[in-house]
Order: C-alpha cells, then sequence, then structure tokens
C-alpha cells in the first residue's frame, strides 16, 4: 500500500507518482476536495493511461460524480460508500455500497469484485438514491445528536440527566469528533432528509404501543442491554 498526502506523511513526492506506481487508487480526502483529486488523477490517466481502478470514499457523491468523466476510458472508475468506521480492524464481511459512474457503469462491476476479494459485502445504489439515503442514516442523525447536545448545553441538564440523556449527550459529543467542515457539509447536504424527519414527527407523533408490536421481546430486551452497555 502506498499512501500519499499534500499536508502531510507521504510514501511518494506527488500524486502522479502514486498513479504511475498503483494499480488501484482510493481517494480519501474531504467532501470539498475529492472533486479537485479525481481531476487531477483523471489529467493523469489521460497522459499516462494503464489500467488503473480508481475510486473514492466520499460521504456523499452529488459533488464527485462529475469528476469522473474525464478518465481516460481504459481506467475503471467508480463510487465507493464503506458502510463502517474507520476503527475497524479488517473489511471481512464488512458492507461497502458501490455507486456506478452514468456512462461507465461496467467498471461498478470491477470494482465490487475488487472489494469483495477482501471479503467486503457490496451492494449497488445510483448516487442520486445513496445521497437520499445517507441523508436519512447519517444526516438525520447528526441532526438530533447535535441538536440535543446544544440544548442539553443550553439548560443545563447534565445537572439533572439520567441514562437517556446520557445516551444522547454521548452521541452528540461522538459526531463532534469528525471535523467542524465534514459535520457542516453532512447536514447541508441532508437538509430534504432532515425537514422529511421534522415533518413526519409533525404529522406521527411518535406511538409506543404500535411500535412495540413491530419488534419481538426478544429483540427490546437485547437493545435495552446494549443501551446500559454502551454506556458502561
Amino acid at each position: 500500500m502506498i499512501f500519499y498526502s499534500e499536508h502531510g506523511r507521504s510514501d511518494v513526492e506527488s500524486l502522479e507518482e502514486l498513479y504511475l506506481k498503483s494499480d488501484v487508487v482510493m481517494v480519501a480526502s474531504s467532501l470539498a476536495s475529492t472533486p479537485e483529486r479525481l481531476g487531477k488523477l483523471a489529467e493523469i490517466s489521460r497522459e499516462y493511461g494503464g489500467k488503473k481502478i480508481v475510486f473514492d470514499i466520499a460521504t456523499f457523491k452529488s459533488h464527485v460524480i462529475k469528476a469522473y468523466t474525464g478518465f481516460s476510458e481504459e481506467t475503471t472508475v467508480a463510487s465507493v460508500h464503506p458502510m463502517f468506521g474507520p476503527g475497524a480492524k479488517t473489511i471481512e464481511g464488512k458492507r461497502f455500497i458501490v455507486v456506478p459512474i452514468p456512462g461507465r457503469e461496467e467498471g461498478a462491476e470491477k470494482v465490487a469484485d475488487f472489494i469483495r476479494s477482501f471479503g467486503g459485502k457490496v451492494t449497488f445504489l445510483d448516487w442520486k438514491t445513496h445521497d437520499k439515503m445517507m441523508g436519512f442514516v447519517i444526516g438525520v442523525p447528526y441532526f438530533i445528536g447535535l441538536g440535543y447536545l446544544s440544548f442539553s448545553r443550553k439548560l443545563r441538564l447534565e445537572e439533572f440527566g439520567g441514562t437517556s440523556w446520557a445516551f444522547l449527550e454521548t452521541y452528540g459529543k461522538a459526531v463532534l469528533h469528525d471535523s467542524p467542515d465534514f459535520i457542516r457539509d453532512v447536514l447541508s447536504l441532508s437538509r430534504e432528509q432532515i425537514e422529511d424527519f421534522l415533518n413526519f414527527l409533525r404529522e406521527n407523533p411518535p406511538n409506543p404501543g404500535a411500535l412495540i408490536g413491530e419488534f419481538e421481546r426478544e429483540e427490546i430486551k437485547e437493545a435495552y442491554r446494549r443501551f446500559y452497555k454502551t454506556l458502561e
């Protein structure tokens, strides 16, 4: 594995050298800088050619998809979203979403095969569906966690809070482990989904009786055990 960064430790001197010495290039940059990185790689691919695999792992895809249009035809491209955090020790059994590049869909299967070769589990989504779903599964939780954390700090709820408060406060603080720029991007790109969530709550206040009927009793008990274990 060869690593390149413009801001820290690198194994090579340039993005060009990285491309020439690699068979597979994964772009793991901020949401704002990923399109620029891909654009530079596209220029390099046109200049030097080579049957390379190039993919990014950006959380949202709307800003990166167009950056793939400039790659040489022999370069295999797709966009990827690993559905697990940086603390994972292995990708064996972990879930990945592979997003095909419009007009170059055949690259998605090749990238998926590469991921499967390491034991990853792959599903496919078009970029619009992907970003919509990420708004619901990342953006809405971030909004809830940070919203409650801000509310708690304003009212000084730490003087009164119990386990439910601690759980939400802990999650809100954990979100802050991400950079402020990334968090702002997530919330901005999830605005529509956050609004859908708020509208849903206005029209459908939580109904505990109905929700209980949607789960097995043992599933609820296991969630309760995991809830307290998280706070140990």
